[in-house]
Order: structure tokens, then C-alpha cells, then sequence
């Protein structure tokens, strides 16, 4: 989710059962020379991963567990990804790296889905951050399949070797735009690919028109996969993963409380909200109404006239605002 995926909704996000949440594209150069673009690019706080009720299934007993953040990186050379991932470690559960992006720029530029048929340059991505950070550091790839699936196998087989941690499989080529179908063969021959061998592989996450709850069973099922992520889906409806069909208004709220809390620039702020209102919105002119409103204030008022919504208070947390 390039650009969306920010602090304020990924912690919004891990509120309704995200257990895992990703940054959006942090190109690698650019930040590692940068400071203007680490401070741009990456933040967080203590407060973004929840803490989740699991069902261990050895034995079915119940453990809680604390959610993830991953940072996923974008970029061809070692060096930089390496280092950016450094710059990070501290901070994050794992680097994922950006293997699937089909935008243009990505592709001309040479990162994103321009890697698919490049296996032993992200091999070398992959050491130089396993190198760099440590071994057990988790490092993970995500991934398109490809028209020829023996060049996702290839992939997949090279990432392996170079002891990556786990796969996310979006399940469209490069070409294909969203509004095309998924193939979930394929996403099923990469898990596949993923967890033969003597050692079990590595976990595997499905992607790809994933907007309910449902629809994550069902890819679950059908790809036999471990994991699902979704994006465009969690946009729409961040209580996604907590079985309901639209975000419930006291979401709504507590997004911009979050926002208001984490200074969240307001282009991002007014997309995700006009985004999370899709399924409240009563017409179109509504809807029209909403995205020309151009400030905070205008929006706030629009919430609160509309919905009855006013941010939420703010916490005190060892007596610091």
C-alpha cells in the first residue's frame, strides 16, 4: 500500500484484530541518505501493535500474543537495503522486501516487480540484510506470480536458499490490473513451492481481493496458506479482520483521535476517511460533498454534523499528553 499504510491506520488497523501490519514502500537509497526522508517515511509508537487472543493448535489452548510491525523496504542495491534495513531494526519486527509492485515508476526504476525474474538479485538482497542485521532477524519477500510459474518457482527456490523468513504471494502478474481475478492456482503453487523440502520451507501469505472475512477464509482455503493480507480491502473497511462488513462509527472516531494524536498530514487523513465512509455515505452527492472539503476543520465539522462523530480523548500516559 504505497503511502497508506502510515502510523495512525496501522495502529487503527491492529485494533480490529491486524495482526500484522506493514509500512508502506520505504525506498531504501533515499532513506539511508536521507534524513529528511527518515523522518518523512517511517515513524511509530509503543502503542501500534495490539496484543491478540491465539489458539495454539497443539493443544487448543489460548495464549496471547503481540501483533507485528513490518517495514517493507524498495530498492536493487545490497548496500542501501542493508543499511535501511539497520536503520530500522530497532524499531520494527521484520524487513519485507518489495518484490511485486507493478506501478511504472517501480518497474523503470527497477525495484518492485522489475525483482520477479531477477531471483539472484534478491538472493543478495536477502543476505545483505540477514548479513547485516543477523540471521534470526526476519526477512521476507513479496511477491507476484508470473505468467510462466517455473520463474515464481525459481524465485521462491533462490529466497529460500538465502534463508528468507516467509512469502507473501499476490496472486495477479505484474500486467494485470486489480479489477482482474486472482488466480489462487497459483497462489496455491507458490505455498507449495514455498514448503517442500526436508527442512518444511517457510510460511506463506495469500494476497488479493481479500474484502471480508469470508473472503480470507475462503483464500485461506483454497491456497493453503498460513496467512492473508489485504489492502484495498482494510482501506475500505479497517474492522475487516474483526468479521465486520463496514467499519462501525466508533472506528471512524477512533481514527481521528489517532490522527489528531500522530499529526497526520491531511491529504492521507481525508483519503482514508473518504475511503472508510464508502459503506455510510447515503448518495453520491454525499460522497462528492466529501471529498471537495479541504481542511481538518471542514471535515471534523462534516463528522460531527453527519455522523455525531467529535475526536475521542486523548489518553495520558505517564502524565504526558
Amino acid at each position: 500500500m504505497v503511502r497508506y499504510s502510515k502510523l495512525p491506520f496501522r495502529q487503527l488497523v491492529s485494533e480490529y484484530e491486524t495482526h500484522i501490519t506493514f509500512t508502506p514502500m520505504i525506498l531504501a537509497k533515499e532513506f539511508s541518505l536521507s534524513q529528511k526522508a527518515r523522518d518523512s517515511d517511517f515513524s511509530t509508537n509503543p502503542f501500534e501493535r495490539g496484543t491478540f487472543s491465539m489458539i495454539d493448535s497443539s493443544n487448543q489452548s489460548t495464549r496471547l500474543v503481540k501483533g507485528s510491525l513490518v517495514a517493507q523496504l524498495g530498492g536493487n542495491e545490497s548496500f542501501y537495503m542493508a543499511h535501511a534495513a539497520e536503520l530500522l531494526q530497532p524499531y520494527v519486527d521484520g524487513i519485507d522486501i518489495n518484490c511485486g509492485c507493478p506501478q511504472s515508476w517501480a518497474y523503470k526504476e527497477g525495484i518492485g516487480s522489475a525483482l520477479l525474474r531477477k531471483p539472484d538479485l534478491v538472493r543478495d538482497l536477502v543476505r545483505g540484510i540477514k548479513t547485516k542485521c543477523g540471521e534470526t532477524f526476519p526477512v521476507s519477500i513479496k511477491i507476484r506470480v508470473d505468467d510462466d510459474l517455473q520463474h515464481t518457482s525459481r524465485l521462491i527456490k533462490t529466497a529460500l536458499a538465502a534463508n528468507v523468513s516467509f512469502i507473501t504471494v499476490h496472486g495477479r502478474t505484474r500486467h494485470q490490473a486489480s479489477s482482474e481475478p486472482v488466480s489462487y492456482d497459483s497462489i496455491k503453487f507458490a505455498a507449495e513451492e514455498a514448503t517442500t523440502g526436508s527442512d518444511g520451507g517457510v510460511p506463506t501469505a495469500a494476497n488479493g481481493n481479500v474484502f471480508t472475512l469470508a473472503d480470507a477464509q475462503k483464500t485461506r482455503e483454497l491456497c493453503g496458506v498460513k496467512g492473508v493480507m489485504s489492502a484495498r480491502g482494510l482501506q475500505e473497511n479497517p474492522a475487516l479482520f474483526a468479521g465486520y462488513e463496514r467499519i462501525p462509527l466508533s472506528g471512524v472516531q477512533r481514527f481521528i483521535t489517532i490522527s489528531a494524536q500522530t499529526g497526520f498530514i491531511f491529504p492521507l487523513y481525508h483519503r482514508h476517511l473518504a475511503d472508510m465512509l464508502g459503506n455510510w455515505f447515503t448518495s453520491k452527492e454525499e460522497r462528492k460533498y466529501f471529498n471537495l472539503l479541504s481542511s481538518p476543520a471542514s471535515v471534523l465539522e462534516f463528522l460531527e454534523d453527519t455522523y455525531d462523530i467529535t475526536p475521542g480523548p486523548f489518553p495520558i500516559i505517564n502524565g504526558v499528553l
